[in-house]
């Protein structure tokens, strides 16, 4: 057994190198043998796995116009430099997951005997990487050794690279049997979501309507009749995919979000009275722009938000994730995603049906095509819907970009966002300037040192 252990060990070895020192070290390209057992590669995608669960989960929220933070305020607003530390942390856990992955993808190599296991191997790098390419838009893409001096590969190969592994994993994944895994259906679902938000020349929106028809049509997913099934009673049949998170995790960062006024108000007004959601620190309030874009009676407000006042303290803080020991699961895909992504994907008017569809789910009304709603205003609607929807779920920094970037409307509906155009839909502190810059981050100064061929940074920084 002593090969096992030597493959295991070139690969334990490779992350200890890559958490300490980004792009400075040589991934294994060991090939397996016949010592190596199914059970030693599910050990290994264990792995994988858990460098997806325990990613930074609110800097997209934060960064954009949905979350505050006291905790890191220079994602809140836009005050970002390349020496940011938070930032370099990110990057690292994001290449320390690719490199996982790599790893794991490698050692396999072409044996198909364990191509299930490749597959999923294959769909957390695509999500790595498309988390890498919203939040820094060009970028090195690894795939094994080499990798010294590694330059920026453009943004739109990046995107062609997450299509091409999400291929693989929705013909070889596992068939769906529970959100925690990546199956064959998260990955089409995934691929729907890829194709209608990468770089134009790059998506299909018309692979991106049908696949997310087909996750729709599927049968093992359903709206929740009511939005607090989902978060709260945890009894709906949203999910497609999430990270599991089990009692006294680390993976599940919703104690930075409850509020800290919990225990004082029930006791003063009795247990329970807090409603849903356990105390936290509340380092990440709820930006009030975003409480003001919740149209009345939606269902949405109240099973995301949660609005205590006592005495002269007044908090709103997330409550999508109640629980007090971490046991809330991080969603990655969910059913309602896709009715957003067929309706965007299918644009006006086809796409007004679906949208409606998610709207009546979650208490309001239907918009009349022609009247509420039109060609000229079919992406701002579907944008705040998704923003209301998807709200602390890891969409808006990007969402924000690509609205931006869709022409003179978008960008100047994104500006219109901003805490400096002083509109009623303007955010407490996210900034943004004319030329957009602050919608990307900037590559880490860190990273820079190790590998100055990751020059020149984005522009602005």
């Amino acid at each position: 057994m002593k090969r096992i252990y030597r493959h295991i060990g070139i690969f334990l070895s490779a992350l200890a190198l890559l958490t300490g020192c980004n792009l400075d070290f040589t991934p294994t390209d060991a090939v397996a043998d016949a010592t190596i057992t199914e059970e030693n590669y599910e050990h290994l995608l264990t792995g994988v796995y858990d460098a997806a669960q325990n990613l930074p989960a609110f800097h997209s929220d934060t960064s954009a116009d949905n979350l505050n933070s006291t905790w890191t305020p220079e994602l809140d607003y836009n005050s970002l430099t390349a020496a940011n530390a938070t930032i370099y942390s990110y990057w690292n856990s994001l290449y320390k997951g690719v490199q996982l992955a790599n790893n794991l993808i490698n050692l396999i190599g072409d044996d198909t005997r364990y191509s299930h296991i490749t597959a999923q191997a294959r769909f957390l790098r695509a999500y790595f990487y498309h988390l890498i390419a919203e939040n820094w838009g060009d970028a090195p893409l690894l795939v094994s050794s080499g990798t010294e001096n590694a330059v920026r590969t453009p943004e739109a190969d990046i995107w062609k690279f997450i299509i091409s592994d999400l291929e693989y994993a929705a013909s070889y994944a596992p068939g769906f049997t529970t959100p925690g895994f990546v199956s064959a259906t998260a990955a089409k679902a995934f691929l729907a979501r890829v194709n209608l938000i990468a770089p134009q020349g790059v998506g299909d929106r018309a692979e991106a309507v049908r696949l997310a028809e087909e996750v729709i049509t599927d049968g093992n997913f359903a709206l929740a009749d009511d939005p607090a099934d989902i978060w709260h009673h945890k009894t709906s049949r949203e999910f497609i995919l999430y990270w599991t998170n089990t009692p006294n995790d680390t993976g599940n960062s919703g104690w930075f979000l409850r509020s800290s006024l919990v225990p004082r108000y029930e006791a003063r007004y009795g247990a329970g009275s807090a409603g849903y959601g356990e105390f936290g620190r509340y380092e990440y309030p709820v930006d009030m722009a975003l409480v003001r874009a919740f149209e009345p009676g939606d269902l949405r407000l109240e099973a995301s938000i949660r609005h205590l006042v006592l005495d002269d303290e007044e908090t709103w803080d997330c409550v999508k994730y109640p629980s007090y020991n971490s046991a809330d699961n991080w969603p990655a895909i969910r059913i309602a995603e896709m009715y957003l992504v067929a309706a965007e994907a299918a644009g006006y008017p086809a796409g007004v049906t679906r949208l409606n569809e998610l709207r009546e789910k979650r208490g309001l009304q239907p918009l009349a095509a022609g009247q509420e709603i039109d060609a000229p205003t079919f992406l701002r609607r579907i944008m705040e819907e998704r923003r209301v929807e998807l709200a602390f779920e890891g969409f808006r920094y990007y969402d924000l970009r690509r609205w931006f970037a869709s022409g003179d409307a978008g960008k100047q509906a994104v500006l219109e966002l901003s805490a400096q155009a002083h509109t009623p839909l303007s955010s407490d502190f996210f900034t943004v300037s004319d030329d957009g810059h602050e919608l990307l981050y900037p590559v880490p100064t860190k990273a820079i040192d190790l590998n100055p061929a990751l020059l020149p940074n984005n522009p602005g920084y």
